[in-house]
């Protein structure tokens, strides 16, 4: 149960404080991890990732947009493709500018369009495996602090951290009454004096998820398109926070610390290291079903709507802080360790389109995206091990973190239009851009997505996706939360970010 209290500390209840769409929060609480959890932000189609598929189709990745747009294929093939993913970020705090370049590769989709052979109308079924989210995000901090230390967000009697920081000398008793706990770095000095420390931190966020589908549609009557599809969402995230504090001038040199425990005092503090991970699994089911409408011989509108189930996430959780003395003796430390698993109810979405097919062979699609993130929810009572007690107090815990989506977060629309060109040769050129407004009522984390792809025939039946996307977008993580000990205010360590994503993706069709 640590690691549910610890994050609704570090993001939930006290700061209203998300990876790729963090939108300036915290990366780890659970509102935060709720709204990454449940949010696309690939489609592992080279070729419908371009141009919006709610009102037109653009192969296999369509069915994610509307599968009412896989009714207008009319070939059969197999399809699979793979995902590179080039990251440039600037992380930068007062005194420290640090860049970072990251780069992976992912298997993007692989799956089957079926054609039925049909003597009027169409029908069309399939299904395979999409990735439809990559994290890889990395923070790191190199600057000396002259107004705070991760150690102060341990003194609260709340936090996980309180008994083990407190076993590891990062806390003491602010005073010889011993009445309140205090950071090891402000006691003994003036209510509000602090020193400064130097901090060293580097905080990564890794993981994706993919879905595995099933989907068909079909002309119901002239013009009017139906699909369904089925999908099944699994993947993995881990998080990683090494946060290191060093009296690098010794400016904190005294003999407060009696590590012999002979009464006569000793050594003071050099470094303290905090350490954290947790690393999480998640499967959930999902129901797609769409309308397609023909209202001229060139011209298609659309609506589809996404209904997810319930989102399952297990997570392993493990925290520790060492200390170490600056005559070299043997460091104090102390840790907990634990497993949580809950489920997250994701929004609806519903997706209006607009499409304009083949004209003087250009097609225009355009389309609306409406998710309200204030909608989603979570429950952290599905273990059956939990006593009445412990249900109580979650329920109540549910509560605090249904405020946090209901106060921090809110209903927006995405934007989305492209445009191709199709050669009587079947060459195609795309090119396509969105307007994704930022989730969070605390943060501005609007972003725009530039896309641009070729089709390539390469033989009657074989044919070459390729496509590049750009995305720019600014950002912040909260690295922790403090509170005040002279005003009770609580604010927070952050640090600012700028993105640069560069997706490159590449795929095949082999028709049969």
């Amino acid at each position: 149960m640590k690691r549910l209290v610890l994050v609704l500390l570090m993001a939930g209840l006290f700061f209203p404080a998300i990876s790729f769409g963090q939108d300036g929060q915290n990366s780890v609480a659970y509102s935060s991890l709720a709204q990454q959890f449940s949010s696309s932000s690939l489609n592992g189609d080279a070729n419908a990732n371009v141009i919006p598929s709610v009102a037109t189709q653009n192969g296999f990745g369509s069915f994610l947009d509307n599968p009412a747009s896989m009714g207008l294929i009319t070939m059969s093939y197999f399809n699979t493709g793979l995902n590179s993913i080039l990251r440039k970020q600037e992380n930068t705090v007062p005194g420290s500018n640090i860049f970072k370049t990251n780069s992976e590769s992912r298997f993007g989709n692989m799956g089957i369009v079926y054609s039925v052979p049909t003597n009027q109308g169409s029908l069309v079924i399939g299904g395979g495996y999409t990735l439809n989210n990559d994290i890889n995000r990395v923070n790191e901090l190199d600057a000396y602090n002259n107004f705070n230390s991760i150690t102060d967000s341990f003194k609260d009697e709340n936090s996980d951290y309180n008994p083990i920081a407190f076993e590891s000398y990062a806390i003491d008793y602010g005073d010889v009454e011993q009445t309140y706990l205090e950071s090891i770095f402000r006691v003994g000095f003036a209510p509000g004096e602090f020193l400064g420390v130097q901090q060293q931190a580097e905080i990564s966020q890794r993981g994706h998820s993919g879905e595995f589908s099933i989907f068909t549609a079909a002309e119901i009557q002239k013009n009017l398109y139906l699909g369904v599809s089925i999908g099944l969402t699994s993947g993995k995230y881990s998080y990683r926070r090494n946060f290191l504090e060093i009296d690098t001038n010794n400016k904190y040199d005294g003999d407060f610390i009696d590590a012999d425990s002979d009464g006569n005092g000793g050594t003071d503090i050099n470094d303290i290291l905090v350490e954290d991970s947790f690393d999480s699994e998640m499967v959930g089911a999902n129901l797609r079903a769409g309308l397609i409408y023909k209202i001229h011989p060139k011209i298609n509108v659309a609506a589809s709507m996404y209904i997810p189930g319930r989102l399952i996430v297990t997570e392993n959780y493990f925290s520790s802080i060492t200390t170490t003395l600056d005559d070299g003796r043997t460091p104090f430390g102390d840790e907990f360790s634990g497993s949580f698993s809950y489920s997250i109810n994701r929004p609806n979405e519903l997706r209006l389109g607009l499409a304009l097919e083949n004209i003087s062979r250009v097609t225009l699609s355009t389309s609306v995206e409406l998710i309200d993130y204030r909608n989603t929810s979570i429950d952290l009572t599905r273990d059956s091990d939990l006593d009445f007690r412990e249900v109580a107090n979650l329920r109540a815990q549910e509560s605090v973190i249904d405020s946090v989506f209901s106060n921090n977060y809110r209903q927006v629309f995405n934007l989305k239009a492209g445009l191709k060109f199709k050669s009587k040769t079947g060459f195609e050129i795309r090119g396509g851009t969105a307007f994704l407004p930022g989730k969070s009522t605390v943060f501005t984390a609007d972003r725009v997505i530039l896309s641009g792809g070729i089709g390539v025939p390469l033989s009657r039946n074989l044919y070459l996706d390729i496509t590049s996307q750009y995305i720019g977008w600014e950002d912040r993580s909260i690295l922790y939360d403090y509170s005040d000990s002279q005003t009770g205010q609580v604010n927070a360590k952050s640090i600012d970010e700028t993105f640069q994503q560069f997706n490159f993706m590449f795929g095949v069709k082999y028709r049969f």
